[in-house]
């Protein structure tokens, strides 16, 4: 799946564009991070692109050479995962943990678990992309994988599946508790038990590196690294 980029270009008539830093981003973090970019580059005049995605997809770009100064993960098996195949990882530490909860419609209800992932359920894509192995996960512990399997909608990420029941292309979904605090066109059915649902921030070691570009992505991955970011925005503390 293609991530989808955001950021502002800093030109300068006559001049050369000043260095950027570039943060790849899980898709359930991207309110935090773009939120960041936009304030460093309010203060810097510099710019901050943001590449949001899958952690995995985005952990591949990486390692076929994606240019990338800063890693928010989902799971921080993918920045084990670069780091095993030799990519240098300047930084890392925990800034939050996330919950499990089922969506539906406005108003939808449910008495258990088991009627609550009723209908056809949005999954971002289990094989591979964190909240879609959280969600089995917590699924097969419940014993309810094998009866659910068969009506799960593959999505690229859990944002799109949080979309899919927002548009009426799936009747549930389980995202983080993060993703649906955002939206107002989602109740929220059933809340999962606690996991390990872990976000991780990876201050990469990207070259060329220029001392200015640098500088300003150690600003970048200070920002993400305050606890208050993330509680704001629904996540829990580390």
């Amino acid at each position: 799946m293609t991530a989808r980029v955001w950021g502002l270009a800093v030109l300068l008539a006559g001049c050369q564009a000043p260095p950027q830093t570039v943060v790849f981003a899980a898709a359930s973090t991207s309110d935090v991070v773009q939120d960041v970019a936009r304030q460093v580059e309010a203060e810097t005049g510099r710019a901050v692109v943001v590449s949001v995605g899958a952690t995995s997809v985005l952990a591949r770009q990486i390692a076929h050479g994606a240019p990338a100064d800063v890693l928010v993960a989902a799971d921080p098996v993918w920045v084990d995962w670069l780091e095993g195949r030799g990519h240098a990882v300047r930084q890392r530490r925990a800034v939050a943990r996330g919950r499990l909860v089922v969506v539906g419609p406005p108003g939808s209800r449910a008495a258990d678990l088991e009627s609550a992932l009723s209908g056809r359920l949005a999954l971002a894509d289990p094989s591979h992309v964190p909240a879609g192995r959280y969600a089995r996960r917590a699924l097969e512990s419940a014993g309810l994988w094998a009866g659910v399997e068969p009506r799960v909608v593959v999505v690229g990420d859990v944002r799109a599946a949080l979309a899919a029941v927002e548009v009426g292309a799936a009747d549930r979904a389980v995202v983080y508790a993060s993703d649906a605090r955002r939206s107002g066109r989602v109740s929220v059915v059933w809340r999962l038990p606690p996991a390990d649902v872990r976000f991780e921030l990876a201050r990469l070691d990207r070259q060329p590196d220029g001392a200015g570009e640098g500088a300003l992505a150690d600003w970048v991955y200070r920002a993400l690294a305050e606890t208050e970011r993330w509680t704001a925005a629904g996540f829990d503390a580390p």
